[in-house]
């Protein structure tokens, strides 16, 4: 959330009116660490929502997490002013641009895998982007023991 909310050209995306010093107060109300669709909208909004699954454990040492971001706008704000394209065109852009090949998401480079349409409700319309990374199974405890039948050295 941080990475999107700290990136100026997407939270001008989400709302041109904000000023960045308060794009925090989007998180929960635009942005979703979750998949979620809102019952009703009163006026026009843009959305990002985002999730992990761990689609496969590799084997005892990595695992291979899938990071969803779902991008909808409602149909009034689709287009951009000024001849811009669409708007979730735009931000998936911008959400590749911050995120796509970054090493925070895991070991090595968070990679895109697709980007595909989604339309979560009536008059809204968007995509879903999907990044593939690979992590750690099991974390290291040093203070779990050793069990006593391994040889010691």
């Amino acid at each position: 959330m941080e990475d999107l909310l700290t990136s100026e050209s997407i939270v001008r995306l989400l709302d041109d009116d904000i000023p960045m010093d308060d794009a925090g107060k989007l998180a929960y109300k635009n942005v979703f660490p979750c998949e979620y669709v809102p019952e009703t909208v009163q006026d026009g909004k843009t959305f990002i929502c985002f999730d992990v699954d761990i689609q496969q454990s590799v084997n005892k040492t990595y695992l291979l997490p899938t990071l969803y971001v779902w991008v909808f706008t409602h149909r009034s704000k689709l287009r951009l002013p000024n001849g811009g394209g669409v708007r979730t065109d735009k931000m998936c852009s911008e959400i590749c641009k911050a995120i796509n090949g970054s090493r925070k998401y895991g070991l090595g480079e968070l990679d895109l895998y697709s980007v595909k349409r989604f339309a979560p409700m009536t008059d809204y319309q968007g995509k879903v982007l999907t990044f593939y990374a690979k992590d750690f199974n099991r974390v290291y405890d040093p203070h779990k023991a050793t069990p006593t039948n391994r040889k010691r050295g």
